[in-house]
């Protein structure tokens, strides 16, 4: 028998290859999830994910000592590129298991699934 935290994630991984699965324009609430996932992993301040390039870039702050971390000066921010061959894959590998991210999961999913709901409602004139 699964529990919560296992289900949790293959609901995750279900999630991330919806999101991954466009031909060519990514709907903007994908892209705002797999930010959202980065940025969350990583600790980031901004992400930007250039498909065509096949390269994420990352806004860390920069520390000014081992122990201090000013997340939100962006003038001390640094730049970070990370290539991929499959986003789908480095996506799945930001999946860590613990009660923070557990969280954080289930508040994706609960915002993610109501996109999806309204997605697939008609819209009415």
């Amino acid at each position: 028998m699964k529990d919560q935290d296992q289900i949790i994630q293959e609901e995750m991984r279900k999630l991330i290859k919806r999101s991954c699965q466009f031909t060519e324009n990514l709907s903007k609430d994908y892209y705002g999830f797999q930010k959202s996932l980065i940025k969350f992993y990583f600790g980031a301040i901004d992400v930007v994910i250039d498909f065509d390039k096949e390269t994420i870039l990352l806004w860390n702050s920069k520390p000014r000592t081992p122990k201090d971390y000013n997340l939100y000066d962006i003038n001390e921010a640094v730049a970070t590129k990370i290539s991929y061959s499959n986003l789908e894959e480095t996506l799945k590998g930001c999946l860590e298991k613990g009660d923070m991210q557990t969280r954080f999961y289930k508040t994706m999913l609960f915002h993610y699934s109501r996109v999806e709901e309204n997605s697939a409602m008609p819209v009415s004139a």
